[in-house]
């Protein structure tokens, strides 16, 4: 068979090569790394700064549970502070504003995760539902960057601000 189908033969309700698939048709740069089962998009973002003080974002994809899901996640996306608990109840609180968007915390290793996902369940990943999933966590992190500035407070989202941010992935790629 050429190509990559879009749902795999087995209990798999879609897998990376779907999405890596979605990201090459859109033109966007990414890297599959098959040993960790998933994919990498790196963002040059406005706002938003990683633990090393860059301007860089980096959503990981990947198809837990057998490829029933999709889960988009930017890994210890702030740093966790001084009093772990009020970081984290501060970053619950945004997530409680941000449609789709969810905040976990794994305090072995001091990681606040960001995350999307979404159930795959008998038919496959879209296009827009994969870059919506993206584009949406990377607009969370840009917004939610105003919580780390404001000593951990309590966020605003963009739009309740005035901002309007703008999608970066749809727009741009003409999926919206």
């Amino acid at each position: 068979m050429v190509g990559v189908p879009h749902v795999v033969e087995s209990k798999m309700a879609f897998s990376l090569e779907c999405c890596a698939e979605i990201l090459a048709k859109g033109r966007i740069r990414h890297h599959v790394d098959a040993e960790q089962s998933m994919i990498r998009v790196v963002f040059v973002t406005r706002e938003y700064k990683n633990l090393r003080g860059e301007k860089l974002a980096i959503a990981q994809i990947t198809a837990p549970d057998d490829g029933r899901r999709c889960r988009v996640t930017l890994e210890r996306a702030f740093a966790v502070g001084a009093d772990p608990s009020a970081t984290c109840l501060a970053f619950c609180r945004a997530a409680a504003d941000t449609p789709l968007v969810g905040v976990e915390f794994d305090a072995d290793c001091e990681n606040l995760r960001m995350v999307i996902e979404t159930a795959v369940e008998d038919g496959r990943l879209t296009r827009l539902q994969l870059l919506a999933m993206v584009d949406s966590l990377v607009e969370a992190a840009e917004t939610w960057q105003a919580t780390v500035a404001d000593g951990v407070g309590r966020v605003e989202p963009a739009r309740q601000a005035g901002k309007a941010l703008k999608p970066r992935l749809c727009e741009r790629r003409g999926a919206a």
